[in-house]
């Protein structure tokens, strides 16, 4: 009888934990907010479930979106990159992000890409991490499947149906596992970063006193390269490289 007493008491307190998880609450009090117009109460919603550590695609987007309403453009385009990182195939976000980034002053051309670099970027970018890491385990399910078939059948027919089957999903399964582990990388490792002060000026090093490169504006995104004592290396989509002060950034 104790046995029992104590796992109606551990379900009991399982469902205390999940009864009072706020974060569904608060995301419908937030699109209510956003819905009524008040966008920043919807934004202070968002962010009290993303300090929970709740980060997901309809979180960052709606922010986004409540920033934008706020015409605060430099946030909106954070928060749709925070976005795209957890789920690049995302037409809606790639959508109001294109939208987002004709409100900043610079358009910045980039290097033109070869066609490899766009064929593995693009077909990396169909699914998500997550949705990667499905599909590598289904393939690999499906290669054990075929090559059973491949050494056990006595059928010479199935025997090559399962070799060149094995060898289509041995494939898909290794593509799968690479894009899902450089997905998972980018969405844990903050080496981007979107201006977040109205003007900046690129230096040639780490120093105030060094040489002026080019200057950037709020809303604007760079690669981070390198740290050094507050100072960020940074390179932007055409190339260019020099040094920012890490305080003029916001990483993602």
């Amino acid at each position: 009888m104790k046995k029992y007493t104590l796992l109606i008491y551990m379900l009991a307190l399982m469902g205390c934990a999940f009864a009072q998880n706020p974060a569904d609450e608060w995301f419908d009090q937030a699109n209510a907010a956003y819905n009524s117009g008040n966008y920043e109460d919807a934004v202070v919603l968002y962010q009290n479930i993303l300090n929970t550590e709740m980060e997901s695609v309809p979180v960052y987007y709606n922010m986004g979106n409540a920033y934008y309403k706020m015409k605060e453009y430099p946030m909106s385009i954070y928060c749709y990159e925070k976005a795209l990182k957890l789920d690049p195939s995302n037409e809606e976000v790639k959508a109001n992000l294109a939208i987002a980034n004709l409100a900043i002053v610079d358009k910045i051309e980039p290097v033109p890409e070869s066609f490899i670099e766009r064929w593995w970027r693009s077909l990396r970018a169909m699914l998500s991490g997550d949705c990667w890491a499905w599909c590598s385990i289904g393939a690999f399910v499906l290669l054990l499947v075929f090559a059973f078939l491949f050494f056990r059948s006595r059928r010479v027919g199935l025997r090559k149906l399962g070799f060149f089957m094995g060898l289509i999903f041995l494939v898909v399964f290794a593509l799968s596992v690479v894009f899902a582990a450089q997905l998972r990388h980018a969405a844990t490792t903050p080496n981007q970063a979107i201006i977040m002060t109205p003007t900046v000026t690129v230096k040639s090093s780490p120093a105030e006193a060094s040489v002026d490169l080019f200057v950037l504006h709020e809303g604007a995104k760079v690669t981070i390269l390198q740290a050094s004592n507050g100072w960020n290396k940074i390179r932007i989509a055409n190339g260019s490289i020099g040094w920012l002060e890490a305080e003029d950034m916001l990483p993602f």
